[in-house]
């Protein structure tokens, strides 16, 4: 079984910022920057070539929608979301998902003891874990009312 199907079963850990019978999304465990999340189906897939077309449009809003908030809870600059598709494009994790990668000119000072693509302290992913889940909670509690 993959890494990230592990991930989804609970066989390893995770920290997941939201969930539904179809996507998850979880903080990268070696970020590129601070609220580096990966967005993917439940179900697996090799790559976004190779995933259900049925199922792609619900992963495109969810990581959009998942990519807004994490901007706006982070007060990011911009973000950039990617996905890669082989090995020579850098795909290292062969489960289709997809990057949220937010960006400021500069960052934080919240975020002074962040090491790029590194593991970090287990309190960054818990307090971003919390934070990120909690405004997406919200955000889906106010467009049902």
């Amino acid at each position: 079984m993959c890494l990230f199907c592990n991930i989804i079963s609970g066989n390893e850990e995770g920290y997941f910022v939201y969930r539904d019978k179809d996507v998850s999304a979880i903080l990268d465990k070696y970020p590129s920057a601070p609220g580096h999340t990966l967005v993917m189906p439940n179900r697996h897939f090799n790559d976004i070539l190779t995933t259900e077309k049925s199922l792609l449009p619900h992963l495109i809003e969810k990581t959009v929608f998942i990519a807004r908030s994490i901007k706006e809870v982070l007060n990011a600059e911009g973000v950039r979301l990617l996905t890669n598709v082989g090995r020579t494009s850098g795909q290292v994790i062969f489960h289709t998902h997809v990057h949220i990668i937010p960006s400021w000119e500069i960052l934080p000072s919240m975020f002074s003891n962040f090491v790029p693509r590194r593991m970090q302290e287990e309190s960054y992913y818990t307090s971003l874990q919390k934070v990120i889940s909690q405004y997406i909670k919200s955000s889906i509690e106010k467009e049902i009312n």
